[in-house]
């Protein structure tokens, strides 16, 4: 199968290239910035630059490639993770512009389907739930203070992939993945590094959040491309949520240091007000159930 995959230097990216070069399909790996087309070679796949923005040119390079599967990976977001919510104007930004003007281009090259990363936060940032949540409830919680218009441009993108079967004949899936832990993720390498020091503190509070490995990250992608109904949204979550206090000490005891110090979500906010709120109050334990289900993919046990 010859399969696009935009935003392929991204951290799924690299993971998901080396996924689908292992599985035998042809690989067009889209990037916006030439220095890193040795990147995508290394990886086993086809470097193209074009920028999402450049509605003509995309066209363009659409029609040229001819993929099957056109996989967005369009988030951009600081290395670390963001700190406020104007950290996220730049995937605000490729969510509401950059993301449209790559699914019409598909749509215009008659490509058969597109599978959108999503994230957990689609869901909003509610502070309470059910004990699993599944995807009946697309959009149960509220935006982070000061969030409206990034949550919106995170939904919008989702409804355009949602729905693009229903006006031409590209159908589309959204994959809701937890947060990412895992080789090559530079915030759980930050967080190995300051555990091992004894300095990352375990943020208390009463969230829960749904976590995933990106390897898993990587396999569950490669399943949806043939196995995914069309609009139709999947969690891609491992079986444990758990709030971050227990990620971190779970962290600490692999590298053999001692129990962390809580430090409470509500410290935290002054200095970083949006981990606070996603990894403090907000209420995700994500069922997987589905994609094991339709994907014949199941995550594997890290513990």
């Amino acid at each position: 199968m010859r399969v696009m995959v935009a935003g392929a230097t991204s951290v799924p990216g690299i993971a998901l290239l080396r996924e689908l070069n292992r599985r035998g399909h042809d690989v067009v790996g889209l990037t916006s910035r030439p220095e890193k087309t040795p990147q995508i070679e290394q990886e086993g796949a086809k470097p193209v630059v074009a920028d999402v923005f450049d509605r003509r040119h995309l066209d363009s390079v659409m029609t040229d490639i001819e993929p099957e599967v056109v996989v967005s990976l369009l988030t951009t977001l600081p290395k670390y993770g963001p700190k406020r919510i104007k950290d996220f104007e730049p995937a605000r930004k490729l969510w509401g512009q950059g993301a449209p003007n790559l699914f019409a281009a598909a749509q215009h090259a008659g490509v058969r389907r597109i599978v959108a990363e999503s994230v957990m936060f689609a869901y909003g940032y509610p502070t309470s739930g059910p004990a699993m949540m599944d995807e009946s409830d697309p959009y149960p919680g509220p935006p982070p203070k000061g969030g409206e218009a990034m949550l919106a441009a995170l939904r919008g993108m989702e409804q355009a992939v949602l729905t693009s079967g229903e006006h031409s004949d590209t159908e589309g899936i959204v994959l809701r993945y937890g947060a990412f832990y895992g080789p090559g993720v530079p915030h759980d390498e930050l967080f190995v590094r300051l555990a091992k020091w004894w300095a990352l503190p375990a943020m208390t509070g009463p969230g829960i959040a749904s976590w995933i490995h990106i390897d898993d990250v990587a396999t569950a992608t490669a399943e949806a491309l043939g196995k995914g109904r069309g609009g139709q949204i999947y969690n891609i979550v491992d079986d444990r949520p758990q709030p971050f206090a227990g990620y971190v000490r779970e962290l600490s005891a692999k590298v053999g240091r001692p129990r962390p110090l809580p430090v409470s979500h509500r410290l935290v906010g002054l200095v970083a007000s949006y981990p606070a709120t996603a990894f403090g109050a907000t209420w995700l334990p994500l069922s997987n159930a589905k994609a094991k289900a339709e994907l014949g993919w199941t995550p594997v046990p890290r513990v």
